[in-house]
């Protein structure tokens, strides 16, 4: 076994190099890393088995990173030894957008063509999060951010924040969730206009037609 410094961590597409202490750089994949509570991170001090892959380059196998807390078990979860996972604002906030949906097309307000695209890009929102949680437990390609994101943007937004919720995926990171909170906001609005009859789709249309009429 040797040590070294993990560097050049790219956490989304889950690999790196390790600069060993005799001076060489091994190549490391997630999938070569020891389940620990948290992500890898540049600077972490590792051990770890030198090899070498398929294409003959320098690689690291069974690689501890020092010093970190390792990842629960299924079997110590089951013992209660973690905090049982508590529900956060996502679960009501989905449900509201639900509600607004149902009442903007009760009132004739919101288009059944909107509603429909809520449905059919909330269900590719949730499943994309399901399939990114699952690439990331795996070491596989995960699913870019901005495709998440912007999944939620288009429409998907109760299908995101429900798969946020179910996998425990993407809550933690500052950034994502404030991106989050803002679409929040952009749908909520978007939503409460349609269901208010402040947006009209007769209005809408013509400010459509205008937009196009102007670029020509």
């Amino acid at each position: 076994m040797r040590r070294g410094e993990l560097v050049q961590w790219n956490d989304s597409r889950g690999f790196g190099f390790i600069l060993a202490d005799d001076g060489e750089r091994y190549f490391v994949h997630i999938s070569n890393i020891g389940r620990i509570a948290t992500r890898p991170r540049d600077g972490d001090l590792v051990s770890f088995r030198p090899g070498k892959s398929k294409d003959g380059r320098l690689e690291a196998k069974s690689v501890t990173i020092l010093g970190a807390n390792p990842k629960p078990t299924l079997a110590q979860l089951r013992r209660g030894t973690e905090e049982p996972v508590r529900s956060t604002w996502r679960l009501p906030v989905a449900g509201l957008f639900a509600a607004l949906i149902v009442l903007g097309l009760a009132l004739g307000h919101l288009p059944l063509l909107l509603a429909g695209l809520y449905v059919i890009v909330g269900l590719l929102s949730f499943a994309a999060y399901a399939n990114d949680k699952r690439f990331a437990e795996s070491g596989q390609w995960r699913i870019s951010e901005a495709t998440l994101l912007g999944l939620d943007l288009c429409f998907g937004i109760v299908g995101g924040l429900l798969g946020q919720e179910v996998f425990r995926h993407k809550t933690r990171k500052e950034s994502y969730v404030g991106t989050t909170m803002f679409l929040v906001g952009v749908h909520l609005l978007w939503l409460l206009g349609f269901a208010a009859g402040f947006i009209r789709v007769e209005e809408l249309s013509g400010l459509v037609t205008e937009l196009v009429s102007a670029f020509r």
